[in-house]
């Protein structure tokens, strides 16, 4: 396991993948969190009405190649709208890691700030990301003590990696969906669609994650249940480092070989911490023919 410096919480405490515009990949979040504020829960909108608020869920962690920061991209449950959150790298690895279902051998910052919850006999209810302003987006951890419910200021990726870890919903305020949703500008790439993966050209950061600390090849950074993909046992994590025994330079170069080879691709990853080469042959499926 990387292990990389983690902030302790004060008072308690990855046309290469997803490229944003409009916020020119600068879109952060607030560091608020380091100062906690308490609100009664009388004083905000019930999430339970869903009043201006929307379901989202946790997509993927990606790495902003134009300045190699982590990104977690939420995706509006209704509209399949997307939003990213350009945050920390220690708060990246807590995310993937709960995403993956990777148990630390000790408890990480989120960890702890969820046993001193407990302890303290409360409840995490829900997060909101309720704000963004300029270019920086705010969050509540809604939780819950008896006879009272209270509100926790809170930078996003923390509220975000503490809900994953008690599986409490995520919401966004419709107005921080409309205004901080981007779409993507890159090309339509097709393999996506049929075959249920989100491929990103590896980074030094994601090295040191993935793929045993190599640069080369494209991070699977999203495998849909069911699909082709993950019937092939491509998983997320892997590394292709060869496509049909050429190199995996970019996303664009996969894209065209898939367009090629319809009744399927013989594949190359590097799989874990160590990079160990694992041969697997993608399930042909054409991207004329249905789907």
């Amino acid at each position: 396991m990387i292990r990389l410096p983690l902030r302790f919480a004060v008072a308690l405490f990855l046309a290469a993948g997803l490229f944003f515009a409009g916020l020119g990949g600068e879109a952060a979040e607030s560091a608020a969190g380091a100062a906690v504020e308490v609100e009664e829960t009388a004083a905000l909108p019930d999430p339970l009405s869903e009043a201006g608020l929307r379901r989202v869920l946790v997509k993927t962690v990606l790495v902003d190649s134009q300045n190699n920061q982590p990104v977690v991209v939420l995706e509006d449950k209704q509209k399949g709208t997307l939003l990213p959150i350009w945050i920390g790298p220690a708060e990246a690895r807590a995310i993937m890691m709960q995403l993956n279902g990777v148990i630390p051998p000790r408890p990480m910052t989120h960890d702890l700030l969820l046993n001193i919850i407990g302890g303290l006999r409360a409840k995490v209810i829900r997060v909101i990301i309720t704000e963004l302003k300029g270019r920086t987006f705010y969050a509540h951890i809604v939780m819950k003590s008896p006879g009272r419910r209270f509100a926790i200021d809170s930078r996003p990726s923390d509220a975000i990696a503490l809900a994953l870890r008690v599986k409490a919903p995520i919401f966004a305020k419709a107005k921080v969906l409309s205004d901080g949703a981007i779409k993507s500008t890159s090309a339509k790439l097709t393999h996506r669609d049929y075959l249920g993966v989100v491929l990103q050209s590896m980074t030094p950061l994601l090295a040191r994650y993935f793929g045993g600390g190599k640069t080369c090849g494209l991070l699977v950074a999203q495998v849909a249940e069911g699909q082709p993909a993950d019937k092939s046992g491509l998983q997320r994590g892997d590394v292709i480092f060869l496509v049909e025994g050429k190199e995996a330079l970019s996303v664009e170069l996969f894209e065209r070989l898939f367009a090629k080879n319809s009744s399927g691709m013989n594949i190359s990853v590097r799989r874990g911490n160590k990079g160990e080469p694992v041969q697997l042959r993608l399930l042909g499926v054409s991207p004329k023919g249905p789907r």
